[in-house]
């Protein structure tokens, strides 16, 4: 796991979050989702997360769920992009 994970997902848990994910994306980006019932704690992940290095930042909201998810994207420079 990357530093920039590490602190998305440490400032993370000082909130009211319902769960936490890090993963592989498809082109080999690494990505925290992270799941919350309250929105301004999803704008406040962002703009810590913004303040890193990241590549992109989205939050979506999930109406089945009742939650918001917010999805931070970071390269890993271990992986190559797949390449068509």
């Amino acid at each position: 796991m990357q530093e920039v994970q590490k602190q998305i997902i440490k400032f993370a848990l000082d909130y009211d979050v319902e769960n936490i994910h890090s993963y592989s994306g498809y082109k080999g980006d690494l990505i925290v989702k992270i799941c919350s019932k309250q929105k301004e704690v999803m704008l406040e992940i962002r703009r810590f997360a913004l303040s890193l290095d990241v590549l992109d930042v989205v939050i979506k909201q999930n109406p089945n769920m009742l939650q918001y998810e917010i999805y931070c994207v970071t390269e890993d420079a271990d992986v190559y992009e797949l390449k068509f």
